[in-house]
This record gives structure tokens, sequence and C-alpha cells, in this order.
């Protein structure tokens, strides 16, 4: 498709409270304008465009890893939505196209499937501009209205603008903006700031599109594909229903989750087939699931993976780069850091591994720890296969145990073991009488 998207992401956010670009704060563990880019990227358009505001770069590299391709342009004086397209249009970057798409960057639930609706209609009956409108379930909110006149869309009015009358029109603006580019390009000059906001709007075009006899219509969409962030509040609104989709989908897909409401999942999360998730789950970014697994209750998994026939929790904690192969079980208070946990391997109760690699039906006993750091750096600690690791024993790294080797309870290793290895340290038990 002939198509350019231009993402606006260039708004001061004032009312966030917040030292963070409004974009960056974060829905699904991700910013807000990740989950718009990777929905504008979704469509393949020639080019996608961000208008950002000067204090960007200091985030930049966040975007850049997922979105290299993505051209970013400053937008020098925050003047209105008008002028941060013009400042698109205006800049060496920018490679024409046919259709010009305009997203918002604080607008994070919009699907694939709707913009693509919109632009199949926008083509089918060759529309010079497309907005895409909705009716929230809120009345006294502060989207701009829709003024429709013998079926056909006259102008936007923004809600600061807006009379008493006007105010009670239902059907709202989402912001989405579907134009042909060339009608853009030779339009935006003819916006003006005679408004209370003294700014240039988009919304105007509509007016001025109208005027000229061009032809304008509207798509309805879900009001809560476009509900907009300005505010904590709306934060955690669009939170709550980023949680609401996200967990549909994978119930749809045959997950059990045992209480939805209690679970959390990010945007880039991945379950298999005959998955279990019991109450109060939490899962962070980077995490794939496997089929046939057991998620129990007050587990918190982050950057992970986790392959069949797994069972893990309660009370269980995985992070940064852990991989869980084939009928393994991590059972309550353990946590896992930035280690490979081969097929088999028990670690049921009260233990810490970090930095380590444990081998195939290796038992971890209650109560043992890996003690990676020495004060300046993270040591690797590796455990071969079939080994026994009695309870409350100290692994202390650098260090491995080869296989088929048994560590006794309470003991504490800060050599290398050679495989089939019987250790323990067998101290004297002191009784005396009690005076």
């Amino acid at each position: 498709m002939n198509l350019s998207i231009i993402v606006l992401a260039a708004g001061k956010g004032t009312r966030m409270k917040s030292e963070k670009p409004k974009v960056f704060h974060e829905v699904g563990n991700y910013p807000m304008i990740h989950h718009v880019l990777k929905t504008a990227k979704a469509l393949n358009p020639k080019q996608i465009i961000t208008i950002v505001s000067k204090n960007f770069n200091y985030y930049s590299n966040i975007l850049k890893q997922s979105f290299d391709k993505i051209e970013y342009i400053i937008q020098k004086n925050q003047l209105g939505t008008a002028d941060a397209v013009k400042s698109a249009f205006q800049s060496p970057k920018y490679a024409k196209s046919k259709i010009t798409l305009i997203l918002f960057g604080d607008t994070p639930l919009v699907s694939k499937r709707s913009l693509k609706r919109a632009l199949e209609k926008f083509n089918s009956k060759n529309s010079d501009l497309c907005v895409l409108s909705m009716k929230p379930k809120n009345e006294n909110n502060s989207y701009g209205r829709l003024v429709i006149k013998n079926n056909k869309l006259e102008k936007i009015i923004e809600f600061k603008d807006a009379n008493t009358e006007q105010k009670k029109i239902k059907l709202c603006n989402s912001g989405i903006m579907i134009v042909k580019t060339n009608l853009l390009i030779s339009n935006l000059d003819k916006t003006n700031n005679k408004n209370k906001k003294k700014e240039f709007y988009l919304t105007d075009l509509v007016n001025i599109f109208s005027q000229q006899n061009l032809k304008v219509n509207h798509l309805e969409c879900n009001h809560r594909e476009t509900l907009g962030v300005n505010d904590k509040n709306d934060l955690c609104l669009v939170e709550k229903e980023f949680q609401s989709l996200t967990r549909k989908k994978f119930l749809n897909s045959g997950v059990t989750i045992n209480d939805p409401d209690s679970v959390f999942f990010s945007l880039d999360t991945e379950i298999g087939k005959d998955v279990t998730i019991f109450p109060n789950v939490i899962i962070g970014k980077n995490v794939k699931i496997g089929n046939n697994i057991k998620i129990k209750s007050f587990s918190h998994i982050e950057n992970s993976e986790i392959k069949k026939n797994v069972e893990i929790g309660p009370f269980a904690r995985t992070r940064d780069q852990v991989t869980i192969h084939e009928g393994a079980k991590i059972g309550n208070f353990v946590e896992i850091k930035k280690s490979v946990i081969k097929s088999e391997v028990k670690i049921s109760h009260l233990s810490y591994i970090g930095d380590a690699e444990i081998g195939e039906f290796t038992n971890i006993g209650a109560g043992s720890i890996t003690c990676n750091f020495d004060g300046k750096n993270k040591n690797k600690t590796i455990i071969s296969e079939n080994c026994f690791i009695g309870s409350n024993t100290s692994l202390i790294a650098p260090i491995k145990i080869e296989k088929n080797s048994i560590i006794g309870a309470s003991t504490v290793i800060d050599k290398n073991i050679s495989s089939g290895t019987v250790v323990y340290r067998k101290s004297e038990l002191i009784k005396k009488q009690k005076k």
C-alpha cells in the first residue's frame, strides 16, 4: 500500500506530573508509543515518521532497539497537531506517499484490524479524508465532537471550544485520521489558531475539506481502542483495558486462567497450549511459556523462557534471562536469576539460584543457594546432571560440581567437585546439660 504513517508524540504531558515524556509511560510493561509503532509497523507502510519533542533523545534508545527503520523528527515549537504534521512534511526525511495515516502516541490500544478496516473504507469510497469516530461510555469527556449535517461530517469542534449544545453530541473524535497526502499538504496552511488554546488543530481540516466539497467521512470504532492518556487516571484506565483485552485473547486461545482479574500480562507475552495460570500471577516483559505449564499463585515471571511440562510456584520468581527446560519443577519461595535449568530438575522450595546452569535430573534441596556475588563480580555455578544437593547448602561461585555427585546437607562448597563424589562436612554435635 502506498501509505505513510505519522505518529504524533511530541505532547508535553504536563498533567502526567512526570519528568518522563508522556508517550514513554508504560502500558503492559512497554511505553505507550511502542504499542502504536508496533501496530503501525504491522500495516507495512512505505514509511513511519514519529514527531517527537526536544527531550526525546534521552529516551530514544528504548524505541530504536525495536524500531530502527522509523524516522524521528523533532517538533521545534509545540503549536498544535497541524503544526506537528507540517513538521513531518518539511523534513528531508519525508518520503511522499499517496495516503497518510495519522496516529497518536498516547492512544496505545488501537488495533491493526480497525485501522485496516478504516483504510479499506477510505479506498472503497474514494475518500479524501476519513476520521475514526467513537462513542465513549462516559459522556462527560473532553473529546472533540463530530458535527454531522445531512448525513455528512461537516466539522469537528474541540471540547474547549464547544458550546453547551455541541457538548451533548455523543459522537466523538478519536484523533486518528486518514487523508490523501497531496490534499493534506496543500491545506495545512489553511488551519489557524483562533481557538482557546491558540493552537493549530489538525481537526480544522474537516471543515476546510467540507467547504471545498471534498469527500469527508468517518468510521465508528470501539471506544475502548481509542482511549487516550492525559493523566495518571487515564493511564490506569488504559492499563486496565489492556489487561482485559489480553486476558480475553489468552482465554479464547485455550489458556486456563482461574481468576482473570488477578493475573497480569505484558504486551509481548507468548503462551502455548494447555497452560493453567492460578490467581495472583504477574508475567513481565519477554516471557515465552510453552505447552502444559502450571504457574501457581503469587509467582512473578519476567525475561524467561519456560519449555513444556513445567510447574512453577507458588511464590516463585524468575528473572534476567532464565530458561527452564522440560519437566522441571520450580517450587515455593524459589528465585531464579540468569540461569539455565535443564530437564527434570527439581528446586522445590526456599532456594536462590543465580548465574547458574543446573544439569538434567538434579535435585536442589530446601534452603540451598548459589553465592554468585563476591563483592565485585557475578560468578557462575555449574551443576552437572543427576546431582543431589542437600538442604541448606551454600555453593560459593565460581564453582563446578560434576555429574552424579552428592552434597550433604548444610555443606559449604567453595571448590570444584569431580564426578561421582559424595561431599559433606561433619561437625561435632555439642550437647551440654542445661543448668
